[in-house]
């Protein structure tokens, strides 16, 4: 049974032996890629006892003479010159703005009295009634505005790299501190200064002529509240789509009304404000 066992043990070696030998050592140079690029996508292919590493334009394997030959089939494949994409963002708002409304004003004296209502609306139509040193005015109204806004931008970047553009301005902010010590309150002022513009962050991963892309488009303005304050607007998101086509990420509808009343006077306001997202990505040749 000893003797059996040394048998089996001596095989055992001479198999390991045998495969080591088989397994020679090979130095494959990259042409376009680094090897940290590359190894992710190399490894699972590597056989069991094999060894694959790099650094910077070179990759080391040790494996048999078929598993190089695959490897070397699969750089091939891997190790070409990224592509280049031109990715464009657009971002639209349109707004609308209604007032509608009627008010009565004038002067009418009567036994010594004299009430008057003056004009707060400018504009539209009316009908004026005089007797004496009485007038009565009667005015009625209905505007609508429209407003709109297109933000374009675009930013080049390689397959898988990261892209990032925002354009705008920095705006001043008060800023006012109040510390307590020992001594009483120090107050110090000084400003801030906050950022507010257009842009987007993206990272395109492409699969034939199909693009999967996560980005985060931004659009800040100023606000109607005092220093410091902004409209913002937020989005982040992944989606596919083909090369060349326009994609919808998504957008926004806000809407707006109020109602005045008085005893002369009435008067009703409402609006809308629409976001529309878009992109697409092109290839460079």
């Amino acid at each position: 049974m000893k003797i059996l066992r040394l048998c089996i043990a001596a095989l055992l070696l001479l198999a390991l032996g045998a495969a080591h030998a088989q397994q020679q050592l090979e130095i494959i140079d990259l042409k376009s890629r680094t090897a940290e690029q590359v190894l992710p996508q190399l490894r699972p292919f590597v056989e069991p006892g094999g060894t694959l590493s790099g650094m910077n334009n070179k990759i080391f394997i040790r494996a048999s003479a078929a598993n190089r030959q695959q490897i070397r089939e699969l750089l091939a494949a891997i190790d070409r010159p990224p592509r280049r994409l031109l990715i464009s963002v657009r971002q639209d708002a349109d707004s609308t703005a209604t007032a509608r409304g009627g008010e009565v004003s004038g002067r009418v004296s009567s036994g010594g009295t004299t009430i008057e209502s003056r004009r707060t609306v400018v504009g539209g139509s009316g009908v004026e009634v005089r007797r004496g040193g009485d007038v009565v005015r009667g005015q009625v109204y209905d505007s609508r505005s429209v407003d709109s806004e297109r933000v374009a931008q675009q930013v080049q970047v390689v397959e898988s790299g990261k892209a990032f553009i925002n354009v705008g301005t920095s705006v001043p902010v008060p800023l006012r501190q109040v510390v307590v010590g020992p001594g009483g309150a120090v107050v110090s002022e000084s400003v801030v200064y906050r950022d507010l513009g257009t842009g987007f962050s993206a990272e395109p991963q492409l699969a034939g002529d199909n693009v999967t892309l996560t980005i985060s488009p931004t659009h800040d303005t100023p606000g109607r509240y005092g220093p410091g304050s902004a409209n913002v607007q937020r989005l982040t998101t992944t989606v596919s789509g083909r090369l060349g086509e326009w994609i919808d990420l998504g957008g926004s509808v806000e809407e707006r009304s109020g109602e005045e009343s008085g005893v002369l006077r009435h008067s009703t306001r409402g609006g809308s404000t629409g976001r529309r997202v878009q992109l697409k990505v092109e290839e460079l040749p």
